[in-house]
């Protein structure tokens, strides 16, 4: 489905994303774990054209170029592709919940707003957020709005759904709550790339991690075979300390 090889990013003089594959398959969950500053991040706003990379080629279906040689129409056409949540919500304060929502339906997307709202309502419904709809961001704990968040992603009908961080900034209960929606959406067939530091996740969830370290893929393999059997010492390393901060499943 999506893919990205020899994918290079750079801030400055400084090398973030060195010659990095990575692929994700229709359906697929992928979960990328590594430690702070280690690429996760700019991994995903570069398949996403939030950052601009360096060099590399981008796959998505039948679409295939040169990922810095993109023209505006290809890159407008692969956004409507994926949706991202971010890890810090990224709502409008200004508007309620539906507004959110609605707001890119009906006047990016130029959709009806009677299918626009009935969308809204589905989506709202699927996070268990109906009830919060015409609540304001200020009104609403951490975890509400990130599932508020996941509402927008959703609506806009995305082949895949990219999560940066999206429990970072929640406590135990609400990143339970945030996680629970995730955990659902995977059982339905939605193709997810997670960067996430919660392991309970990528254990029970995702069906293949990828462990990135200093810019690269240092390691990656399907779930159940990476935390029991990794093959690098910084995969262990990371893993052994990862595993004694974390004491709650979801």
């Amino acid at each position: 489905m999506l893919e990205v090889k020899n994918l290079y990013c750079s801030y400055g003089s400084m090398e973030v994303l060195k010659n990095v594959d990575f692929k994700v398959d229709n359906g697929e969950v992928v979960a990328v774990i590594g430690s702070s500053g280690s690429g996760k991040t700019t991994l995903l706003r570069c398949l996403s054209f939030l950052n601009k990379a360096n060099s590399g080629t981008i796959i998505f279906d039948d679409f295939k170029k040169d990922i810095t040689r993109l023209k505006k129409n290809d890159i407008m056409k692969l956004r409507s592709k994926m949706g991202y949540v971010f890890q810090d919500f990224n709502l409008f304060r200004n508007m309620t919940v539906r507004q959110n929502i609605l707001e890119g339906l009906v006047t990016a997307r130029k959709m009806d707003p009677t299918e626009a709202w009935k969308i809204v309502n589905e989506m709202l419904e699927k996070v268990g957020m109906s009830h919060r709809a015409e609540y304001y961001p200020a009104q609403l704990s951490g975890g509400q709005q990130q599932r508020a968040a996941i509402a927008r992603a959703l609506a806009y009908n995305p082949e895949i759904i990219l999560f940066d961080e999206p429990t970072s900034a929640l406590d135990p209960e609400l990143t339970r709550e945030v996680l629970a929606v995730m955990k659902r959406l995977a059982k339905e067939g939605t193709t997810m790339v997670v960067v996430t530091h919660e392991m309970s996740f990528a254990q029970e969830v995702a069906g293949r991690v990828i462990f990135m370290e200093n810019g690269v893929v240092v390691e990656e393999g399907r779930s159940s075979e990476f935390f029991t059997s990794p093959k690098e010492e910084s995969t262990r390393r990371f893993l052994r300390l990862s595993m004694q901060e974390q004491d709650y499943v979801i």
